[in-house]
């Protein structure tokens, strides 16, 4: 049995402008706002190529903060296909065509495949007038829609290109008739992909809430934030969300009373159930004792990823000084380092952490005002942690 295939994608028609549209928001912002969403598309020509790469804009970092991502595309397929019989004996065949196609990036995979069954025919053996078969062209998939998404992914943010990847495969096979066949199938792709952000204004999270991270141990997530000058009467609620839109209480935990200057750590320890699947969200409601609320940021955890420690800072913006918090305690040398949105190192310093997370970077010398890149290395593995900062 022999397979030609002959596939391909598309060739781009153009770009729309990126610009922000009212659109269902994927995430709320501190605000309880819902996020504001930047929309991208690029068209794709009938054409066939069996791979074609999508070069999209990044998230310019400097408008605000990047909260989510979701993929979509619309695809139509159109094949003909062929088939020959390479025996000497006339033969009933049944075929059955399969197309795969896939869009990818950065923490983002699309995956559809479709089928279409062709026969029984008989084919003359091979030579003889009746030997050859052509199926189509057939549209087996019109405006098929898909879609994926993923949180603020590091691979979106930045100044430059973000590749988004669409590739089709497949062929026809025999379902019976045995092997004395040759097939060929040539499939035309046309359509779109697009790729919208949600993003949140860059603020100062409220000076009463600050550095607050969730992560994911076992069977737990691991709640920790910071709060200034805290005094009696103040709770906080542990809010929990499915969707990132409908938020109900999961725990409290009353103020510890803080001396003026000082900084008071909190935890909680949110135990999962078999409901939760996926991504959960986490926010930290804050009431005073006039009743006044204040929402912490949210807190996006996958249960089902790899959980990636990450670090984060306070404050921001920075002054002088900056407390590097990793998520989790760490062990060893790193080196914290100041990076311009160009890449240049513009500060660096060694600390050693024995079993700590949070770490003291000094400004030598006051870098201009402006966003930059706050990267944490650690010396033995090279594993890199990164996030942004806004000098004043």
């Amino acid at each position: 049995m022999k397979h030609v295939y002959n596939l391909t994608i598309a060739g781009l028609a153009f770009i729309a402008a990126s610009i922000p549209q009212r659109t269902s928001a994927q995430c709320t912002c501190s605000s309880g706002l819902p996020a504001t969403a930047i929309n991208q598309s690029i068209s794709i020509a009938p054409t066939n190529a069996s791979t074609l790469t999508f070069n999209f804009q990044q998230f310019d970092p400097t408008i605000g903060d990047l909260c989510s991502v979701r993929i979509r595309d619309t695809i139509s397929g159109i094949s003909t296909s062929s088939a020959l019989n390479s025996g000497p004996d006339s033969t009933a065949f049944l075929f059955q065509l399969t197309l795969s196609s896939k869009v990818t990036g950065p923490g983002i995979n699309i995956s559809k495949v479709f089928t279409k069954t062709y026969g029984y025919d008989t084919l003359a053996p091979y030579g003889v007038p009746g030997y050859k078969i052509v199926y189509g062209p057939d549209n087996i998939f019109t405006n098929n829609k898909g879609s994926g998404s993923t949180g603020g992914d590091p691979g979106y943010i930045g100044l430059g290109i973000v590749p988004v990847v669409y590739t089709v495969s497949g062929g026809l096979i025999t379902l019976d008739g045995g092997a004395n066949d040759t097939t060929t199938i040539v499939t035309t792709i046309s359509g779109k992909v697009g790729l919208t952000y949600w993003w949140c204004p860059s603020v100062p999270l409220a000076s009463t809430i600050s550095n607050f991270s969730a992560f994911k141990k076992d069977n737990q997530v691991m709640l920790q934030w910071y709060a200034a000058n805290d005094q009696k009467d103040i709770n906080y609620e542990i809010q929990y969300s499915k969707n990132g839109t409908d938020y109900q209480p999961v725990g409290t935990v009353p103020s510890n009373i803080a001396t003026a200057g000082t900084v008071t750590q909190y935890q909680y320890q949110y135990n999962t159930s078999p409901s939760d699947v996926g991504e959960i969200y986490f926010r930290i409601k804050r009431t005073d004792g006039s009743g006044n609320i204040n929402y912490s940021m949210i807190k996006v955890v996958n249960l089902n990823a790899v959980q990636r420690i990450g670090i984060q800072t306070y404050p921001n913006p920075i002054v002088k000084t900056v407390m590097v918090q990793f998520d989790e305690n760490q062990n060893g040398n790193f080196i914290l380092e100041l990076v311009s949105l160009t890449g240049q190192v513009i500060q660096q310093k060694s600390v050693i952490l024995s079993g700590g997370n949070l770490a003291k970077f000094d400004l030598e010398t006051r870098p201009i005002t402006g966003l930059y890149i706050l990267r944490a290395k650690n010396v033995a593995n090279n594993k890199q942690y990164v996030t942004k900062v806004m000098i004043n």
